[in-house]
């Protein structure tokens, strides 16, 4: 289908030209002392910008596990006139993922960088700063070959590269490439079917290997089987419909999985240093591919089997879960143990009113009031209160009355049919059931009943009346709006973050207050619909039974039957001049200790953004309370700069205090060293406030 021109050996500096938003890059490859500058900072090799000869090309590659290449290594070249590193082969030895390699080869350019920041950067035109990809030496019935491969997000038929780009990346890479013309391999669908139509390509090209088995991981899984296309993954992943005791089947390889899965299939070929093989090799999980997996393994459709992707070919079975749960049991990280929630306690106290003076009292305070309202009042009762907002917390007592009277209509599964259970009834009763605890697509739908039944059972009155009294107590104003932000026993915890598994929400005591249901809200006319404490309080607690929450625990054996969700409350902000995230270190390397400060100008996230939405970057060099240095490594994609040198100076001045004064009530595991993660925001009049703090565990 596609032509073979490896023999006609182009000039690589006569087939053509990139277009006007492309880089010339064939001209950057003289006096670039990029890869000698990361390798004095590493203190070994990260990276070279030529390949000329076999000793060279032999010592960053490694050997393939794909049938039909023999050596694999990853490369990157601009495509931009201002991309921050020039073209790169790395040493894959080191590093076999981009990601890692900028990060930690650069962090100066790329410290903070988010995965979604890194997808940007290479894989969708309208942000790509780099063409990234492998190059291998390929092997076929006509001899070997050297070819390339363009990465681009194979779920999105939008980002599939142009013929034009493919030309750009062949250039300069072929620039720094002496030992042989280089062929573009297409390694997608959309890519095969995009290239039948360039006749004219100032390019080789060499169609894919036809290729019947491979194996990325070789190793044996137990799980449900599940079967996808990849629009359908795409979608199941969203909606946390799948989880670690599922064996995924895919009709075609996706840029990666997030979510830790059993076992992995797919349709179309991954490649040795593809992001999944990668990630699956780091994990652990056996992942292989297998020709029309849909139509092969269709009889096995959602059954519990025992998957052996072999080196040569794969095997499966049924399994039992017996054997199941002993290798799930294996396969997971260490059990995460959660206190014991106190659900007698009823005080509502202020933040600035909890006792943090010793380790045991900070302690208790989880267990009552949950971890995210104890850290910040620790934090609160040691740092300047310019700095603080003032909240309150809302124990466990209140949730898990809520929880034992609230009730709802549902069939247990106990021979009763669909009869009246408390919420807390409904929990219990899962818990013990095969099927939700097994099968991931029911247990959202069950979960998801749930929720909604949370959102529609009553709050006894007495609560309600509670809540509003102590609102008034501390604001004196039914028309100030308030979060009510999670704070569960689950959670902003050394070993598990939780970080966007829970959700807040706002309230507004005047809605409540005002006899109807029609908006817009008393505390924002913004608003059309109203804002009550009621539905707020119910929703904040039905987040901690939300999908995603769910599975984050089960995959750290966290009980279930332990988890509770208590409340942090403070005033919602209007018109915020920016939101901040700061750590106090360098997250992504322990040799740097500069302060990351994330931020966004406005009202934008920095943590939760959408895809091509990234906050400005910057690295604070504090010595003794004072910024001496301020690094702004990258700009917001709004173009606008979020912080002020004057506010970065005032960020980093606190973060050195927090460093000091925030007591660190862990056993740190060897190897690791914990810097503090912290959320803030610029209130409209200027005010800087600090509103979360936990701790981040960083290898050393």
């Amino acid at each position: 289908m596609l032509l073979l021109l490896i023999a006609c050996d182009p000039d690589p500096n006569e087939t053509g030209n990139p277009t006007d938003d492309t880089a010339d890059t064939s001209s950057m490859v003289g006096d670039e002392q990029e890869c000698a500058e990361a390798e004095a900072r590493l203190g070994y090799r990260a990276c070279v910008h030529r390949v000329d000869d076999e000793d060279t090309f032999n010592g960053v590659t490694i050997s393939s596990s794909s049938v039909d290449q023999l050596r694999v290594g990853k490369y990157m070249v601009p495509a931009i006139d201002d991309a921050r590193v020039p073209g790169v082969f790395l040493d894959v030895n080191y590093f076999q993922l981009h990601y890692d390699f900028l990060v930690k080869g650069f962090p100066d350019d790329f410290s903070g960088l988010t995965t979604s920041q890194y997808e940007s950067l290479i894989l969708y035109p309208e942000t790509r700063e780099f063409y990234a990809g492998t190059y291998s030496l390929y092997v076929t019935d006509a001899g070997v070959f050297y070819g390339f491969t363009v990465w681009d997000d194979p779920s999105d038929e939008s980002s599939t590269v142009t013929m034009e780009q493919v030309a750009a990346a062949y250039e300069g890479l072929q620039a720094r490439f002496g030992l042989d013309t280089l062929a573009w391999v297409p390694n997608s669908e959309n890519q095969m079917e995009a290239a039948a139509g360039w006749d004219d390509a100032p390019f080789p090209i060499q169609d894919p290997a036809e290729v019947l088995y491979e194996a990325y991981n070789p190793g044996e899984a137990y799980g449900y089987l599940r079967l996808f296309t990849l629009d359908e993954f795409i979608t199941a992943e969203e909606e946390a419909s799948f989880s670690w005791q599922d064996i995924i089947v895919i009709d075609e390889a996706p840029e990666d999985i997030e979510r830790p899965v059993s076992g992995i299939i797919t349709g179309t070929r991954q490649g040795t240093l593809s992001h999944l093989s990668v990630r699956s090799a780091t994990r652990g999980t056996p992942n292989c591919y297998i020709s029309e997996p849909l139509t092969a393994l269709a009889e096995w459709q959602d059954q519990l089997v025992h998957l052996d992707c072999g080196e040569t070919d794969y095997s499966i079975e049924a399994a039992t879960e017996e054997d199941a749960n002993t290798w799930w049991t294996e396969i997971r990280p260490d059990q995460v143990i959660v206190c014991d929630p106190d659900i007698t306690e009823t005080s509502m106290p202020g933040l600035l009113e909890m006792d943090t003076t010793t380790e045991e009292a900070r302690h208790q305070n989880i267990c009552t009031w949950g971890t995210k309202g104890s850290n910040l009042a620790t934090l609160y009762q040691r740092i300047d209160s310019s700095y603080q907002i003032e909240g309150f917390v809302i124990p466990f007592y209140y949730y898990q009355r809520f929880m034992d009277e609230g009730t709802w209509e549902v069939d247990l599964g106990d021979g009763q049919g669909v009869t009246t259970h408390s919420l807390q009834e409904t929990i219990d009763a899962w818990h013990a059931d095969e099927t939700f605890l097994n099968d991931a697509q029911a247990r959202r739908g069950m979960l998801e009943e749930l929720e909604e039944a949370m959102m529609s059972a009553t709050i006894p009155a007495d609560i309600e009346a509670a809540i509003a009294e102590r609102f008034m107590e501390v604001y004196a104003d039914e028309n100030q709006a308030v979060r009510f932000r999670s704070s569960s026993n689950a959670e902003d915890d050394l070993f598990f973050t939780a970080a966007g598994i829970y959700e807040s929400h706002t309230g507004c005591l005047a809605d409540d207050l005002d006899g109807n249901s029609a908006g817009p809200s008393h505390c924002d006319e913004d608003e059309e619909d109203e804002e009550t404490f009621v539905d707020a309080v119910r929703a904040s607690w039905a987040t901690l039974w939300g999908v995603t929450a769910w599975e984050e625990r089960s995959w750290f054996s966290i009980d279930q039957s332990m988890v509770a969700m208590a409340l942090l409350v403070n005033p919602r902000s209007n018109n915020e001049q920016a939101n901040a995230i700061c750590f106090t270190g360098n997250p992504t390397t322990a040799t740097d200790d500069r302060y990351l400060v994330q931020a966004q100008p406005g009202e934008l996230e920095v943590a939760s953004a959408e895809a091509g939405v990234y906050p400005e970057s910057n690295l604070l060099t504090v010595e003794d309370g004072v910024v001496v240095e301020i690094d702004r490594v990258s700009e917001s994609s709004t173009g606008e700069i979020a912080l002020t040198d004057a506010q970065l100076a005032e960020f980093g001045a606190e973060l050195w205090t927090i460093n000091e004064v925030f007591p660190l009530d862990y056993d740190v595991p060897e190897g690791y060293n914990v810097i503090w993660d912290t959320e803030w925001k610029v209130l409209e009049d200027g005010r800087i406030i600090i509103k979360q703090i936990r701790p981040f565990m960083r290898a050393e």
